[in-house]
């Protein structure tokens, strides 16, 4: 399948913890619950918890000089966010809002560094999770402006998705792993709404994408006919 050859593997969002962070997120950690469109993080504060999503997505959102907001990148089931700005104590120059209602650990700053300091290997996969989110935003970035048309950038969003939870398979049908409206979409592909409506409805006349039980799924010919391109291998290999 090539969907998960993992020299087709694409970082925009990056792996899941190791087991050893959500271990210590469940041992020492809080849970809490955000409902869809809830500020997790809000701009401009000083984070005092880190946390690790067990359900649900959340976005980063970043704001250009004139205020307005985007989507950067996405963080969904066993991913980290908060961890750098609990760590070095400086106003964060992003949000975290909740795309979903999302169920996630929380732990505080004090209990991080304890941890890292009695463990040395918790502490190597905290510089782990720091750098991986780095990397992540910095790849999309670089991708979704090197890429040419909307259209390719959005298959390279919904390619990103799938690869990001493993494939699920409904059939002859991929199902993406979260669900976001038009205007989000083209904030991450930096297309606009209605160019994104247009797609999606081209895509269904074509059979290539449908909506179910408000979940979007994607042919598996249309996917897998799009990797062997060159195209996304010059990117990938």
């Amino acid at each position: 399948m090539l969907i998960s050859n993992s020299q087709m593997d694409l970082q925009w969002i990056e792996r899941p913890v190791r087991d050893i962070v959500v271990r210590h997120t469940l041992s020492k950690g809080t849970k809490v619950r955000f409902k869809k469109r809830t500020v997790i993080i809000e701009e401009g504060s000083i984070v005092q918890h880190a946390y690790v999503i067990f359900k649900g997505w959340a976005a980063y959102y970043l704001s250009n000089p004139c205020g307005q907001a985007r989507i950067a990148s996405l963080v969904g089931p066993l991913r980290s966010f908060g961890l750098g700005p609990a760590l070095d104590q400086l106003p964060v120059k992003v949000s975290i809002v909740a795309v979903e209602d999302c169920e996630m650990y929380r732990v505080s700053r004090s209990d991080l560094i304890q941890a890292m300091q009695e463990d040395v290997n918790f502490g190597i996969e905290m510089v782990s999770v720091v750098n991986m989110r780095v990397r992540s935003i910095l790849e999309g970035a670089n991708i979704f402006s090197s890429l040419s048309t909307p259209e390719q950038r959005l298959i390279y969003y919904f390619i990103s998705l799938l690869q990001s939870e493993g494939v699920k398979e409904d059939g002859e049908w991929y199902a993406l792993p979260v669900n976001l409206c038009h205007e989000q979409i083209g904030e991450i592909i930096d297309t606009s709404r209605i160019t994104v409506c247009r797609m999606f409805n081209r895509f269904k006349q074509t059979e290539k994408l449908k909506m179910e039980h408000n979940r979007i799924y994607i042919h598996k010919k249309f996917v897998e006919n799009y990797l062997r391109t060159e195209l996304l291998s010059s990117f990938l290999l």
